[in-house]
């Protein structure tokens, strides 16, 4: 594919990714983007070829007939079309749902973002919707490889968000991410109504209402609450080394 369309007039990025791990508040982060009135937005786009197509890695939610063909180059394709369309492109995807099928001339083309939170906040966050994550579901091996693709082989200067200062401060990261990014900070962006920020298909409603509830009762961002989790034991090893991911990646966060 020719990258260079994903490019504007000043042969800059146009479109912004967000990489992130699964709740890690990346969600209402790219929800702050809707509100603007220059963007369009891309949740999750190869989520379909992760967990659904010929080929996904996953088969936690099932299987999808009419979704089985669905090919990563249709992802890219359509990723252009939006971008040919929209003064900008917001993209929030999972780290582990794109690296196995993007390559180094996407990232290249675009503005690589990132947003992390803290692995026992993650965790605990899993447990409320009653899951429990796979290794690579649980996203830090996957967003430490983004990382160093981005910083150290594309040498892009680092831009990271930590989840946990993000709600404490949201217009303070959020304007300093935007003056990052090259893009104007509107103090909108920081309210919004009930109503949804994206359409939901049909099938899709009973997941979102487990996944979304709290976002989707929500008019803005939600300062963080103390929570004490316990780990289960299954889960510590992977914890524990999803800490040292973040501990080296939280160094280069926004404040």
């Amino acid at each position: 594919m020719n990258y260079q369309n994903l490019k504007n007039s000043e042969n800059q990025p146009k479109i912004v990714v967000l990489w992130a791990t699964p709740r890690s508040v990346s969600t209402p982060f790219e929800r702050t983007f809707s509100q603007r009135p220059d963007t369009a937005i891309i949740d999750e786009p190869f989520l379909d070829v992760y967990y659904f197509s010929k080929w996904r890695r996953s088969n936690r939610f099932g299987d999808c007939e009419q979704r089985q063909n669905y090919q990563p180059n249709q992802v890219l394709e359509e990723i252009k079309s939006k971008a040919e369309a929209a003064p900008l492109i917001f993209m929030k995807e999972m780290a582990y749902q794109g690296m196995p099928y993007i390559d180094q001339g996407f990232l290249a083309s675009v503005i690589n973002t990132f947003i992390v939170r803290h692995p026992h906040q993650v965790m605990a966050s899993w447990y409320r919707v009653n899951e429990s994550p796979t290794n690579e579901e649980f996203g830090f091996d996957a967003l430490k490889q983004m990382w160093q693709i981005v910083t150290e082989q594309l040498e892009q200067k680092p831009i990271l968000v930590e989840a946990n200062s993000f709600r404490r401060h949201p217009e303070k990261v959020l304007s300093e991410y935007c003056q990052r990014i090259g893009v104007k900070f509107y103090p909108q962006m920081l309210s919004w109504n009930e109503d949804k920020w994206r359409e939901c298909q049909p099938d899709e409603m009973e997941s979102r209402a487990k996944w979304y509830k709290t976002l989707d009762g929500s008019s803005g961002i939600v300062p963080p609450t103390q929570e004490k989790v316990q780990i289960r034991p299954e889960d510590a090893g992977m914890v524990e080394g999803a800490h040292k991911v973040y501990e080296e990646l939280s160094d280069f966060a926004i404040i």
